[in-house]
């Protein structure tokens, strides 16, 4: 798995979350602090994050029980933040400036760890990490690194999935195609034989939000921005031809958007059976498993483009913020969760890949081979990140552009140059 600039919207393009709080109960570090109670006297810590979905809530609470359980003086109220992206940052900008941030965050390898890491907003973990032998070693270094500055690490890694292919078989056997495709032409012939529009069905439906076509400029031999992420490559000629063939399938009406549908996002057009593809990660399969119990779908590697089949992959962190009266009870909860027996409890709730290499092979996949096109998309996966200050940027300028697009409005090349020149103005800015 590689590292390289990239710029996004969102994590996972995530529904309407649950804003009431889930309360759990927990047990104080024994070597608490002089901010926090003595161990034998209970604290309140808070955790929040977004949900690629409603299920992932009801999870995350799952996995919080057995916290509960083994530590039952530290009471957790996990409480996320409606929306992604933009909203989940601005949100948290706000509760940072007030000085009141939840103890532990969600934190994404995008802008937000290098916007809260350059803001100084979470605490380095190193001496925790030191004083409890938590070992990081099994971390894929990829994942990691995305959490670190300066020698100092600010994130441990709780899960990562990469975009792959879902496909609905049921379609795919109706139509007498007898395997997913495996190249840009195939994928374009089997959206167009898989969509009618008469009955809204579509070949392919996903978002025109940046990881849902950055991965074709890879896959073209280009790229949104190079690996020191201080110039845009927006433009190049195999940027601008991975682009164009993204466009070109919204354009030819083999594939839309998923408000065409009455949907909000792509996996839910796909659960509705209106999608007969999707690019989505590993959170889709227990969204479909549980809410559409009667697709029957499977997943596949992304689809070659003239120089490889690479895609996005998302890893994402626990935080401790600054704003944390007790950190040790923070740590606690972060250091159960991404160990090694932390991170297998939560790979069985289906609902991302972990960022341990030990846990592949867990026999929990080949138990649900559904899972086996996102584990073999890993290695040929870009993890997404971006430098501060894009977030607004990628939810609003970049969207816009792509859509004037695929809605014929502007050429393929000229979005691309008008996303480069803001993007490159940014990039002047904060170097200024």
């Amino acid at each position: 798995m590689k590292v390289l600039g990239n710029v996004h919207l969102s994590a996972k393009g995530a529904l309407s979350l649950l804003s009431a709080p889930i309360i759990l109960a927990a047990c104080s570090s024994s070597s608490a602090s002089t901010a926090s109670p003595p161990s034998n006297q209970p604290v309140t810590i808070t955790l929040s994050g977004w949900t690629s979905s409603p299920v992932e809530a009801q999870l995350l609470t799952k996995d919080l029980a057995g916290f509960s359980k083994k530590y039952p003086y530290i009471h957790v109220n996990y409480r996320p933040i409606s929306g992604s992206g933009s909203n989940y940052e601005s949100v948290l900008r706000t509760r940072f400036v007030a000085g009141d941030a939840p103890d532990v965050i969600y934190v994404n390898n995008g802008g937000e760890s290098s916007t809260f890491m350059a803001n100084n907003d979470l605490i380095p973990l190193n001496s925790y990490i030191k004083s409890t032998n938590f070992s990081i070693k099994d971390f894929y270094s990829s994942s990691l690194s995305l959490f670190e500055k300066g020698g100092k690490i600010y994130g441990i890694p709780k899960d990562q999935s990469p975009l792959a292919l879902f496909y609905n078989t049921a379609m795919f056997a109706k139509a007498g195609i007898t395997h997913p495709p495996t190249t840009w032409a195939q994928l374009a012939a089997d959206a167009k034989l898989l969509t009618n529009p008469s009955q809204h069905v579509y070949g392919l439906i996903n978002s025109v939000q940046e990881p849902r076509w950055a991965e074709f400029l890879y896959q073209a031999g280009g790229g949104v921005m190079n690996s020191s992420m201080t110039k845009f490559t927006l433009t190049s000629p195999a940027s601008v031809k991975g682009y164009t063939y993204f466009v070109d399938l919204y354009k030819n009406g083999y594939a839309t958007v998923p408000t065409t549908v009455g949907a909000t996002w792509g996996g839910q057009a796909f659960g509705m059976g209106k999608a007969a593809m999707v690019l989505s990660g590993n959170w889709l399969i227990p969204f479909l498993n549980q809410t559409y119990p009667s697709i029957h779908f499977n997943t596949a590697v992304l689809p070659s483009g003239p120089a490889n089949n690479l895609s996005l992959t998302f890893p994402v962190a626990y935080g401790i913020t600054k704003d944390s009266k007790h950190p040790n009870a923070a740590w606690k909860l972060v250091s159960y969760l991404t160990s090694q027996s932390g991170m297998t409890r939560w790979m069985k709730l289906g609902l991302a890949l972990p960022t341990r290499q030990s846990l592949v092979s867990l026999p929990y996949y080949k138990q649900h081979p559904v899972t086996q096109g996102l584990l073999s998309q890993l290695p040929h996966s870009i993890a997404w990140t971006f430098p501060p200050g894009f977030v607004q940027f990628s939810s609003t300028t970049m969207v816009d552009q792509t859509t004037l697009a695929i809605e014929n409005k502007e050429t393929p090349k000229q979005a691309l140059i008008n996303m480069q020149n803001g993007g490159q103005a940014i990039l002047s800015s904060n170097n200024g």
